[in-house]
């Protein structure tokens, strides 16, 4: 786990000047306002964002009122979220070091393929408030078993450290499974520039293009269900995302 950390903040050295721009889905408006709608802060409410990254969520709940702390495994990352953060720990998502019953919610966003996420969810369920207290778990997912083999490929390709690539089911259940009621899930679509997703990876041209021909050569239905298509030199893609909620008992 230590040395996989090791890796994973390694890599966000590197990629922390870039992060910001290195996908729509990172600032998108709309997808922003669907996390502070399924976290429903009032003013003065303590949030905890888990894997918080350059603190882009958590900017936009504390807008709503929140006072937001920022958790990160990356030294580089929480340089850039304490900017935008009233505090940030650095600190692993699978060990919080917070007490129980401390938070009105915990959000984290498109950081479970990293994480062993049995242990985070406990954890988030542990640290935040009962009976009013909730979890909001966003991710990339395929629409259907017709693209979730082939997403799984490219994302895999991309990112080298994926520890796992979950489906909305599997989500939904490790919410189920570990002591969650009033499970919601909502779905939103983002339209990503391939290029711009791929410019960060440090890779070699060859592998980018090696990357980008995966979407070119994708079977039909995903490319049907991604609404796949080629402008000038880049290949646009529908990502999906689902945002989870459910509430501490």
């Amino acid at each position: 786990m230590r040395k996989n950390y090791s890796n994973i903040s390694g890599q966000f050295k590197e990629r922390v000047t870039s992060f910001d721009y290195s996908a729509n889905w990172v600032k998108d408006k709309e997808l922003l306002a669907l996390h502070n709608k399924a976290a429903e802060v009032c003013p003065g409410d303590l949030v905890l964002e888990v894997c918080c990254g350059t603190g882009v969520v958590g900017e936009s709940l504390s807008k709503q009122g929140a006072n937001v702390i920022g958790l990160d495994i990356s030294f580089s990352m929480l340089e850039k979220a304490r900017l935008r953060l009233r505090s940030c720990v650095n600190s692993c998502a699978e060990e919080l070091p917070f007490a129980g019953n401390t938070f009105d919610a915990v959000v984290c966003r498109q950081a479970f393929h990293f994480l062993d996420t049995p242990k985070v969810i406990k954890e988030m369920l542990r640290v935040v408030k009962p009976v009013t207290g909730r979890i909001i778990i966003s991710q990339i997912v395929p629409f259907s078993e017709e693209d979730s083999d082939w997403l799984f490929r490219i994302h895999a390709k991309k990112q080298p450290l994926l520890k796992n690539f979950l489906k909305e089911s599997e989500l939904k259940g490790l919410l189920k499974d570990n002591g969650c009621v009033d499970i919601s899930v909502t779905e939103y679509l983002v339209e990503e520039p391939i290029n711009d997703w791929l410019k960060d990876t440090f890779f070699t041209q060859d592998k980018i293009l090696e990357i980008k021909q995966m979407f070119l050569n994708a079977p039909a239905a995903y490319k049907q269900l991604h609404k796949t298509k080629v402008t000038g030199n880049d290949v646009m893609d529908t990502m999906r995302w689902v945002i989870l909620r459910g509430r501490k008992p």
